[in-house]
């Protein structure tokens, strides 16, 4: 029913043996590093030993008898290696309990049906260094844990985990060597979403690993973002990811829906297709009042001004609850106003009669995708091969889009200054009035004409329409310099 008891807990006595027959759980008078359920019984981490109560009565961690050992009697063992153990924390897995120790990892299991003291044993998984307060998290069928160098954090995965044979190991971070720093305090994952995420309390960058499995194979991605204020706490409810942050004097809770764009969204376009905005703490149709005489409407933000953020207004035209009626004024229109402040709180004004009608708000965040270096490549199997010895000039990139707005692309070449160019989604004369600028399908083509190592790409989106990236291709001049390799 949601109630709960908080305070110092009833411990059962010792009422049968001594402490020679009976003795103390090993956690008694030493230091325990952490607690957990398992197998209907409540554990104790400290140093070497792992300490389970009796099964169902967690506050006992006596025996019953001085005599005969019993199933449900506690159990107290300990992890043997050549190198000091200190136990951290406990992942469960199929085979049984993973135990994450500061150099090393365990696995307790049974060899029969009950967990009992007779059949209780430890035995060792690998020897992986790991944080001893980042705590292992589950990943669907696989575990995954960090471990720090004194610069750079790294990604574990201990997957196929069995009693008889050794784990696979996993270094995801491979890729991404120097990605992660090493203040990283916080590792969640939701496994429905294939997405693990870390981040540092204090600081407003979050990292992520998301990936998909296809049979023995994996397609995973790396990227990073940036928070509206600094990392205090951070969760998965569903599909859903939860940052708890803090902008220097208030405390709030950023939600992130981390499936496709819904079928409901508020952009709709000429060809029927619908989806959401991109812009962070967004809210729709906010409080707002007109001024007839200056012909401007006030729309006043349901919380603090965040400064540093490009606030954004996306007027959208039609009547609330009216699809078919349009204004006069353009549907999909993106202002930047000014963000001021008075005494009924933060406010933008803008011009026109927006009284009743949809609009959007929220802060305009910047996707960045920056390519590697382009090389030809030769694919043969599962392998491929880039030929990085010959000459090669980019003549253009060819980049094909799914639903967007405009796309931006900066081009830097070594000794030239930045060059941008900016492709709206729809051309000029071939889409219509009053309408929302973006397209279902598109290929931009983006002149280079430059050699590949001079060349740095990248990809923006700093709009509140989305960016859907589909493939991308590039033409140029390969020459191999009559050399066969």
């Amino acid at each position: 029913d949601g109630s709960f008891t908080y305070g110092p807990v009833d411990w059962e006595d010792r009422i049968v043996g001594d402490l020679t027959t009976n003795p103390n759980p090993s956690f008694v008078g030493q230091r325990i590093n952490n607690l957990f359920f398992y197998r209907n019984r409540l554990g104790f981490l400290s140093n070497e030993a792992v300490v389970l109560s009796r099964a169902g009565d967690y506050f006992n961690f006596w025996v019953t008898t001085a005599l005969p050992v019993t199933d449900d009697d506690p159990i107290d063992i300990t992890a043997s290696s050549i190198r000091p153990v200190n136990h951290r924390y406990v992942r469960p897995a199929s085979v049984g309990l993973v135990l994450f120790s500061d150099t090393e990892q365990f696995i307790l299991t049974t060899d029969a049906d009950i967990l009992s003291p007779k059949t209780t044993k430890i035995n060792e998984l690998s020897s992986y260094e790991c944080d001893d307060l980042v705590e292992a998290v589950n990943m669907g069928t696989s575990l995954a844990f960090v471990s720090k160098t004194p610069l750079f954090t790294r990604l574990y995965e201990l997957s196929q985990i069995s009693t008889d044979r050794p784990p696979e190991m996993s270094e995801q971070t491979k890729i991404v060597p120097e990605l992660i720093p090493e203040s990283i305090t916080s590792l969640i994952a939701s496994p429905a979403l294939s997405l693990v995420c870390l981040g540092t309390a204090g600081s407003n960058v979050v990292y992520q690993y998301r990936f998909l499995d296809q049979g023995q194979q994996r397609a995973s991605s790396w990227y990073k973002w940036e928070l509206t204020g600094t990392l205090l706490d951070q969760f998965f409810d569903a599909n859903t990811y939860y940052a708890v942050v803090t902008d220097g004097t208030n405390v709030f809770v950023q939600s992130y829906d981390l499936t496709q764009a819904n079928e409901e969204g508020f952009l709709t376009l000429p060809t029927g297709e619908k989806t959401d905005i991109c812009l962070d703490i967004w809210d729709v149709n906010p409080y707002r009042t007109y001024d007839s005489s200056a012909d401007t409407t006030r729309i006043f933000l349901p919380y603090d001004h965040i400064s540093g953020k490009t606030f954004s207004v996306l007027l959208l035209g039609g009547y609330i609850g009216d699809s078919g009626a349009l204004a006069s004024e353009s549907v999909g229109a993106v202002l930047y106003p000014t963000v001021e402040v008075s005494a009924g709180g933060y406010y933008v004004d803008v011009d026109g009669d927006y009284r009743g009608r949809d609009l959007l708000i929220g802060y305009v965040y910047t996707m960045t995708v920056e390519l590697p270096k382009f090389f030809v490549t030769t694919a043969e199997g599962q392998t491929a091969t880039s030929d990085f010895t010959s000459d090669l000039i980019i003549h253009r990139v060819k980049v094909s889009t799914g639903l967007s707005g405009p796309v931006k692309y900066d081009v830097s070449i070594t000794g030239r200054p930045e060059w941008s160019n900016t492709i709206e989604a729809t051309a000029p004369n071939s889409y219509n009035l009053n309408n929302v600028n973006m397209s279902a399908d598109a290929i931009h083509t983006v002149p280079i004409y430059q050699r590949n190592e001079n060349l740095t790409f990248k990809i923006i989106g700093d709009t509140p329409f989305p960016v859907s990236l589909l493939s991308l291709n590039w033409e140029g001049k390969y020459n191999t310099g009559f050399y066969r390799r």
